[in-house]
């Protein structure tokens, strides 16, 4: 039977809907396989590449194979299936944006032993999880490594890779990367003078350069320590050179650094006005620190002066309660200084205000002048005026040195800190000719300064009562000075740069102690040789002379005699422009803060200290590839139900038990208010239900 016509128009349409359809997605395949566009929705941009990456990526120059060695997924456990998930992704990521210079080669050791031994030989580790049952014990092993080879012969491992979220694999991931593809190390020198033990006469212990085996530090700088007994002069090829807290300088190695700046060096001082022992129960005891060595004809302050730099030997306290607060109360209240005390909880560690411990605040304290400048309950409105023009921020610079800390609010935490700044003359900068400066940080304008006192124990000794109210007799005593004197903010850390002069212009440069000891032995070996010639005269003048005949013999010279090494001549202006970054702490970077051997016994700790160490080497190679990675600060969407600083005193004790309380209080609300809101919702529908068939009923006829 023939089909009318319109119906074979309508089959005919409908087969070329399908095919153009089939075409239509055939190409959007097509083209997704070859073209992604990804949404980030995040506030904070989490799930999205940063800047570092694909500046890292860009400047790859040769091929980078990135090695995964992974279990299948499915055979993962729960905890582990969205690490895996969020790698899959981050790798895909890596491979879009390489545009062929990315490789991603993925294996699993659990199916072929040679490559479970390539593992096992390159560094890869398995993660081996237990599950037991009530008939079985069984072992599972799972395999989460990855291997990054670049140009075929710089490797880099991550043995066990498990990041929760995007911007952690980032985190991971990225530095490895940066790390094979950097060809050569930057190399940095460094002076240290190590800290002094309780009981000790002289420096003991591993000192600061525990800082150059940190795996964040030594895979991409080589630190080398210059610190030379004979005082040669710094290598010509050395571009940064770090100081330890400097003390006994002597008058050569302070020539040392000023030529070494006035050749175009960069000179970085962690600097302390004084040294105090960290006992075992918080005793802080001062041990002797001098800064220059006995003997000394220049002080290093006023080399530091000379270069436009004001360093007061001051010991700093800041009496403002936000500088001395830990970052988190609860969790970790070691930050600064806790100490251990007995709760319904067991005994735990509680932060103690002492404000010789203490950060730079981000924020603009210019804002405070009214509240600094009450006097008896009255605004002082001519001196806050003042103050406002005096005072600001705690942070004031916006170089990416800083970035990440002024996201979080604050800086690193400085113990004993001192005071650095520019040199200035009525109140006006007054830098050399030449040398421009800028302060970096400041502290708040609480601050008080003063020569560092033998004792700043805030505890002393004695049972936790009494440890307590020589807490209270401590902190009144710093009160009591803080209502006395006037409102000041003090540096902490400059950084000036230009052509020096020479601290040591139109003076005789210092001589190494190989060549007093070159002058020294040649005296001697001239006044020997004038002793033997008076000798040999007076004998000969006894003897027969004979006829002499030919030259005299020729001398010989004294090997005994050391010969000193030739250097450079001095040089009295600089070659071209140097730069000095001076830091008024160096314990917050010291190897027993680094290495947090007192965090768990109640501080201090510098949580923040050796990211800031590391962001400064960045910052002095002026290396801006992780960036924006290094500064990168999730945000916390943890609903907080507690602000612990309205808590009084901040006792985390107070903080926890009114938690429970309002969680408490929350969940009988969670239950209760949907149970309520059915049971006015219900008694509403049945009133005008009711009301309903009541006017139903009243309009039927009787």
């Amino acid at each position: 039977m023939n089909r009318p016509d319109s119906e074979r128009g309508a089959v005919l349409a409908i087969t070329a809907h399908v095919v153009l359809l089939l075409v239509v997605l055939g190409q959007i395949v097509y083209l997704a396989s070859r073209h992604r566009v990804r949404l980030d929705l995040t506030s904070d941009q989490l799930s999205s590449t940063t800047g570092s990456t694909r500046t890292i990526l860009d400047k790859l120059d040769k091929r980078l194979v990135i090695e995964a060695y992974f279990s299948p997924k499915d055979k993962l456990p729960v905890n582990l299936r969205e690490t895996r998930e969020v790698l899959d992704n981050f790798l895909d990521e890596l491979t879009q944006i390489g545009k062929g210079k990315v490789v991603v080669q993925r294996f699993d050791p659990n199916e072929d032993k040679a490559i479970s031994d390539r593992c096992t030989r390159i560094g890869v580790q398995p993660l081996d999880l237990r599950s037991q049952s009530s008939t079985s014990l069984s072992v599972d092993r799972h395999w989460q490594g990855l291997r990054f080879v670049y140009g075929g012969n710089k490797q880099k491992v991550l043995a066990q890779v498990a990041p929760q979220y995007w911007a952690a694999a980032e985190v991971q991931l990225t530095p490895a990367i940066k790390e094979v593809a950097t060809e050569s190390k930057r190399k940095i020198g460094y002076m240290e003078w190590p800290a002094t033990a309780i009981g000790q006469q002289a420096p003991g212990g591993i000192g600061w350069n525990v800082l150059r085996t940190h795996d964040q530090i030594a895979k991409r700088f080589e630190f080398q320590n210059y610190k030379d007994d004979d005082g040669a002069l710094l290598p010509a090829d050395l571009e940064t050179l770090f100081l330890y807290r400097p003390k006994d300088l002597t008058d050569r190695q302070k020539y040392v650094l000023d030529q070494f700046v006035l050749r175009g060096g960069t000179l970085v001082v962690f600097a302390d006005a004084a040294e105090y022992a960290i006992g075992p129960n918080r005793q802080f005891t001062k041990l002797p620190l001098q800064l220059d060595a006995a003997g000394s004809g220049r002080h290093f302050a006023d080399q530091l002066l000379s270069y436009g730099i004001d360093w007061k030997q001051k010991v700093l306290a800041d009496m403002a309660s936000e500088a001395q607060q830990p970052r988190d109360r609860l969790t970790m209240p070691f930050e600064y200084l806790a100490v251990p005390q007995m709760t319904p909880f067991g005994q735990q560690l509680t932060p103690v205000g002492y404000p010789y411990f203490f950060h730079a605040m981000a924020l603009d304290w210019s804002s405070a002048a009214d509240q600094l400048s009450r006097r008896d309950g009255k605004v002082d409105k001519e001196l806050a005026e003042s103050y406002r023009k005096q005072f600001g921020p705690g942070i004031p610079t916006d170089d990416f040195l800083f970035k990440v800390f002024k996201q979080i609010g604050r800086g690193p935490g400085f113990y004993w800190p001192t005071w650095v700044g520019l040199r200035e003359r009525a109140g006006v900068a007054d830098l050399p000719e030449g040398v421009t400066g800028r302060v970096l940080m400041r502290s708040s304008p609480a601050v008080l300064a003063e020569d560092p006192p033998a004792m700043l124990d805030p505890l002393g000794r004695g049972d936790a009562r009494t440890q307590m109210a020589n807490l209270q007799k401590f902190q009144q005593k710093l009160v009591e000075r803080f209502g006395s004197e006037p409102r000041q903010q003090a540096p902490l850390m400059v950084d000036v740069r230009g052509t020096f002069a020479s601290f040591f212009a139109g003076a005789e440069r210092p001589r190494r102690p190989s060549e007093i000891k070159e002058e020294e032995a040649r005296k001697a070996a001239e006044a020997k040789q004038a002793a033997e010639a008076d000798a040999g005269a007076a004998a000969a003048a006894d003897a027969p002379k004979p006829d002499e005949v030919g030259p005299p013999a020729p001398q010989e010279t004294d090997s005994s005699i050391p010969k000193a090494a030739p250097e450079a001549e001095a040089l009295a202006a600089a070659e071209r422009p140097g730069r000095i970054v001076v830091i008024g702490d160096s314990d917050f970077i010291r190897d027993d803060l680094v290495r947090g051997d007192y965090r768990q016994a109640g501080g201090p700790w510098s949580a923040l200290g050796p990211a800031f160490f590391a962001q400064l080497l960045d910052w002095l190679a002026e290396d801006r590839d992780l960036l924006e990675l290094q500064s990168r600060v999730p945000v916390d969407r943890k609903l907080k139900f507690v602000a612990t600083d309205s808590i009084a005193g901040g006792d985390p004790r107070l903080a926890e038990q009114t938690l429970r309380n309002k969680t408490a209080w929350l969940r009988w609300l969670n239950v209760l208010l949907p149970v309520g809101m059915l049971a006015v919702f219900g008694l509403l529908v049945l009133l005008v239900r009711r009301a309903q068939k009541q006017s139903f009923l009243a309009s039927l006829p009787s």
